[in-house]
């Protein structure tokens, strides 16, 4: 049985390069820390302490970047991952729908090797094409929770930015885990443990803010863009697995 020292430091390592991650791109918290910590501590309180933490640090990079924020968007995206969460909720319920699983984790991939080996083509997609990658974002989210990749795809293309791309995928998080939070707070997973280890937690995400900030900045728009993708390859890659 591994000592509560050694499992505490690992716990501390593991929300600090995960929520760098985070701060860097506005994303990919939750897919590095949650497979390790659910290891550590068990499905809920993981699950339960990293949904706080990842709503925290999207709550400040939203706040440190409501200058680029655009909220019409942001409305627009929430408005549809909503409509898609409740068909997905409805869904999981009443069909086996696992599998959907691996042809999801397919398309993911399949789109961040075009996006990291082709040429991005001049010419948006048509706009109906876009809304029904959000609203199956939100359909897998509600199904699986985890539908934040698709939500990724359709973020990188419509903000060739990144400091647009980080604001905005930061402030609908922000919003989206908060249906998350009140989940876990009807499962009654918010116990002693849970916020001893949240408040631990609070040391390494300050500190992981502060060097994804700065990793941010220095960074430059095709290296940033290339991240992106290969968190997305990873992403789908673990689905597929």
């Amino acid at each position: 049985m591994m000592p509560d020292f050694l499992k505490l430091a690992l716990y501390m390592l593991i929300v600090f390069y995960s929520n760098v991650v985070q701060a860097l791109t506005g994303f990919a918290g939750v897919m590095l820390s949650i497979p390790p910590l659910i290891l550590l501590y068990g499905p809920d309180t993981a699950k339960g302490v990293i949904n706080i933490l990842s709503w925290l640090i999207c709550l400040l990079i939203a706040w440190q970047n409501r200058q680029y924020t655009q909220w019409k968007q942001v409305r627009h995206i929430v408005l549809y991952m909503l409509a898609g969460m409740m068909l997905g909720i409805f869904l999981y319920r009443h069909i086996d729908a696992s599998f959907l699983v691996p042809f999801y984790g397919l398309i993911i991939v399949c789109v961040a090797l075009k996006n990291l080996f082709l040429k991005p083509q001049d010419r948006p997609l048509p706009e109906w094409i876009y809304t029904l990658v959000l609203f199956g974002a939100g359909i897998i989210h509600g199904m699986f929770v985890s539908g934040g990749a698709l939500l990724v795809i359709y973020l990188a293309a419509k903000f060739k930015d990144k400091y647009l791309f980080r604001a905005n995928v930061a402030s609908v998080w922000c919003i989206v885990n908060l249906l998350l939070i009140g989940a876990d707070f009807q499962k009654g997973i918010y116990t002693a443990q849970f916020f001893k280890m949240t408040a631990l937690g609070l040391i390494p995400l300050a500190l992981a803010l502060w060097t994804g900030n700065k990793i941010h900045r220095r960074i430059n728009q095709t290296a940033f863009r290339r991240v992106t993708y290969v968190l997305l390859l990873a992403a789908g890659s673990s689905i597929l697995l």
